[in-house]
Formats: C-alpha cells, sequence, structure tokens
C-alpha cells in the first residue's frame, strides 16, 4: 500500500542529540568525568531497560520528571558500577536541576539529511508527524530549529502524558494528521522506542541506524533520513 504519511522521533534522528554532550559536561563537573561518546554508549545500554520498564508509561509531567531521572541514575550506574546508591540518587537528581541550565550552552545542530528530506517530503505532498519522547520546554527546541514548518503536528509525551512505545501516543499523531496506520511509517533511532512502538500502533517503524549500532533486526533499517522513499511505494 502506498503510504501518504510519514512521522519522525526528533533527538537522534532529526536532531544531533545534545544528552550526551550534555550529561559529560554535568557528569565531569560534579567530580565523575565521562565523554560524550561514554554518555552515549551508556544510553544504548540503558535505554531499552528503561522503556520496557517505564517509557510507555502514563505519567503527569511530574511522574515523567522522575521517570527521566530513573534514567540518568541507570546511565550513571553504568558508567560508575562502584558508587552507593546514594550517590545514584543525589547525582542523577543534580542531573535533572542542573539540565536547562547546561542544555543552553549546548548548541542546536539538525542532522545534514532532515530539512532536505523534510522538504521534500512536504512537497510531494506527505502528511508529517513529529513524534518525541520530550518533557515539555522541547517546544522551544522545535521552535528555535524551525521544525514547526514542516509539522502540523507535534505530538510531545511531556504535554500528552504517555510516551513511546506505548502505542497511544503514535493514535494521538494519528489523529492529529488526519491519516491511518496502515498509510503511515514511523522513523526512529530507537528500536523498542520507535520501532516496536509505532507497530504496535500498526504503523510501519523504519530504524535510523546512523551509525550502524544495530544488528540484523526484523524492521526496515535506514542509514540516511533520505532511503525513507524505499519504503514509500
Amino acid at each position: 500500500m502506498k503510504k501518504k504519511a510519514v512521522f519522525f522521533d526528533l533527538g537522534g534522528t532529526l536532531m544531533v542529540m545534545r544528552r550526551d554532550r550534555i550529561i559529560s559536561k554535568i557528569l565531569t563537573g560534579a567530580g565523575h568525568p565521562a565523554t560524550p561518546d561514554e554518555v552515549r554508549a551508556a544510553y544504548f545500554h540503558a535505554e531499552p531497560t528503561w522503556l520496557t520498564t517505564l517509557g510507555g508509561a502514563k505519567s503527569t509531567p511530574q511522574q515523567s520528571e522522575e521517570s527521566y531521572r530513573r534514567l540518568d541514575a541507570m546511565v550513571f550506574e553504568h558508567l560508575f558500577p562502584e558508587v552507593s546508591k546514594a550517590e545514584v540518587d543525589g547525582v542523577s537528581s543534580l542531573m535533572r536541576r542542573m539540565w536547562p541550565e547546561v542544555q543552553r550552552t549546548v548548541p542546536l545542530e539538525l542532522y545534514p539529511d532532515a530539512e532536505p528530506t523534510l522538504r521534500r517530503l512536504k512537497e510531494d505532498g506527505y502528511k508529517l508527524a513529529l513524534v518525541s519522547n520530550a518533557s515539555p520546554d522541547v517546544a522551544g527546541t522545535i521552535s528555535a530549529l524551525g521544525l514547526e514548518r514542516f509539522f502540523p503536528s507535534i505530538v510531545v509525551s511531556g504535554l500528552v502524558g504517555v510516551s513511546k512505545p506505548n502505542p497511544e501516543i503514535f493514535q494521538i499523531a494519528l489523529r492529529e494528521s488526519g491519516t491511518n496506520a496502515a498509510e503511515t511509517v514511523h522513523v526512529g533511532d530507537l528500536y523498542e522506542a520507535d520501532v516496536k512502538g509505532a507497530n504496535g500502533a500498526g504503523i510501519t517503524g523504519i530504524l535510523i541506524d546512523r551509525d550502524a549500532n544495530y544488528g540484523a533486526l526484523d524492521c526496515p533499517k535506514i542509514g540516511d533520513l533520505g532511503e525513507v522513499y524505499r519504503f514509500l511505494e
């Protein structure tokens, strides 16, 4: 079936992930040096477990913030397995408190293939939506990146109270974009959240694996956003 709509994740898909640089700065300043590459590897290890246990749960903004604190704690524990639970709790809370301040020091950056692909899809008449696991304040980031002109529908977990991989967040995007699941694909960089979550809503999940972190998987996989056209006919 020809596809009529393309949904996208934000961080790690359209936007270069700032998280690794933010956490590296916070941890290093707190006396726990960690490079952005080390943080990225720790997230890659921790995030699948977090997503299957906490990521898809319905939550209030306060519960969502606590859920992300627990993810930060899992990452910190992976980086520094010898630390005490009290130190894990203290540092993960510090990471949440300092995040907004440190985030302002890390520039926003889209991947080079993001804007050309979005522009082409829009010109070709595809319905576009952004589906992101993020806090409510990501709206400022989306606006600063100029992405609003491409996405009439923007669904953020921190605003709607449910996050990927819960199929409900994709169903919200389907309703807002006026399309059905069989005519839609979703592109994201996390297998558990983006591919399995989209598939759970009846949407074709496409994994963007820019750095070949994943091996063989039972899903469409691309290395560049422009390759999405392979799965639209």
